[in-house]
């Protein structure tokens, strides 16, 4: 607003000043050219005649006989054009600012001023209206300031309070959102979305914490009983290759376990060498028919398989291979013998649909967690790594794993989305 106001003060009161001033130099040089070019008589006759016609300045012209012109006399200590002083005339009781300068000619002295009173009176009221609004848009500026200052140090304490309630270990705090739906609401969403996955991932690596220690517990000390009772007998009798081979069995599990979680690891955070490809999803699902036949056949189960006409999808096969046949044999294992297996392909993806206990819906979500397994006993064969791996593969393809209920059984939906500005070796 200053800026603005020192602008406008410029185009207006210090225009009309700076044309006074040009005005006042040019009559200066006029004068100075007729003083030159005329006798004393003739220049008076012009000066004076000139003097009369002029409205707006104020003409006086003194030499060694009297003064001509709109004043009596020249007032005193008046600086020299073009430098130009304030001075004031008092006439019929009137007390009247001017302003302009002297300059000597070749017989007198010139004066040419012009009146200030009214740029003066300009000035100040232009002065007083700018300091008006100045304070005015001051106040303004002030009070919004304020209260915007507050509102946003408000958003900003809460943000600050749940981090500190969060920081003392309650992870359940969330951000609180307004109906505003604002910037700080959109980042508040941000933060409580990134909070539950927080929340999530601890919980997580709680359950996956305690399902390695019961999982693992037994097998391992199982084969440390061995080891101690072979090692007590083996001077009577010595280990044979049977006991050795059991025992390697019992290795080849846990480390399974250990290796399917390490692959799952580098899934999620995108670590694995793959390279995405165009490839015929068909001919993925026949091959891993080929192999999983063996399993349905030993239990006596009908395995069928839809294809789509469109067959062509980029994606990783070793990954896509990986979670099909996952998932396949997931539905033989828990579907009871004789049952119904169904493998279709989609544009996108495939899905495979089984007639079996199927997931209760309040477990749909758990069962894609680490090592989550339905039964509290977890003596079935199996480390819950199943679902985990065939939802880290699709996420790894930008897509997603979807658990439906089949009435009766499970269907398992895998989306794959890679588009063709994805295909890249990672």
């Amino acid at each position: 607003m200053a800026v603005a106001f020192f602008v406008l003060y410029q185009l207006s009161v210090g225009e009309i000043s700076r044309s006074y001033q040009q005005q006042i130099q040019l009559i200066t040089q006029q004068q100075r050219l007729f003083n030159q070019q005329m006798n004393e008589d003739e220049y008076l006759l012009q000066f004076t005649s000139q003097a009369k016609q002029v409205n707006n300045l104020v003409l006086a012209y003194e030499n060694t006989h009297a003064t001509y012109g709109n004043l009596t006399r020249l007032p005193t200590s008046l600086a020299t054009c073009p430098a130009q002083t304030t001075f004031f005339v008092d006439s019929a009781n009137d007390l009247r600012f001017y302003i302009g300068c002297i300059t000597t000619l070749t017989h007198g002295r010139l004066l040419v001023a012009f009146d200030d009173e009214n740029l003066y009176f300009l000035q100040t009221q232009f002065l007083r209206a700018g300091i008006l609004a100045l304070l005015l848009t001051l106040g303004l500026g002030l009070l919004s300031g304020r209260y915007l200052s507050t509102q946003l140090l408000s958003r900003i304490k809460n943000i600050n309070d749940t981090a500190k309630v969060i920081q003392s270990g309650d992870l359940s705090a969330r951000v609180t959102v307004s109906h505003r739906q604002d910037e700080f609401d959109l980042l508040a969403n941000y933060i409580n979305r990134m909070l539950n996955q927080l929340e999530d991932s601890f919980q997580a690596v709680s359950g996956v914490t305690d399902a390695i220690a019961h999982d693992l517990r037994t097998p391992l000390g199982r084969l440390r009983l061995r080891l101690e009772s072979h090692l007590n007998t083996l001077d009577e009798a010595p280990i044979n290759e049977l006991q050795l081979q059991e025992m390697l069995e019992e290795l080849d599990h846990i480390l399974t376990t250990f290796s399917a979680m390490l692959e799952l690891s580098r899934l999620e955070h995108k670590q694995t060498s793959s390279h995405f490809d165009t490839i015929n999803i068909n001919q993925i699902a026949e091959d891993v028919i080929d192999l999983i036949q063996p399993l349905t056949q030993d239990k006596q189960q009908t395995l069928s398989f839809i294809a789509t006409a469109q067959p062509h999808i980029k994606g990783d096969k070793t990954l896509i291979f990986r979670a099909m046949f996952n998932t396949l044999e997931n539905a033989c294992k828990y579907t009871d013998s004789g049952g119904a297996i169904e493998l279709i392909t989609t544009t996108s993806g495939f899905i495979v649909k089984d007639n079996g206990p199927g997931i209760p819906d309040e477990f749909k979500d758990k069962a894609l967690q680490r090592l989550f397994r339905l039964e509290s006993s977890r003596t079935s064969p199996g480390y819950g790594l199943g679902f985990p791996l065939i939802k880290a593969i699709a996420h790894f393809h930008q897509g997603k794993l979807e658990l439906q209920d089949n009435h009766p059984g499970l269907q398992v939906h895998v989306t794959i989305n890679i588009t063709g500005s994805q295909r890249s070796e990672n």
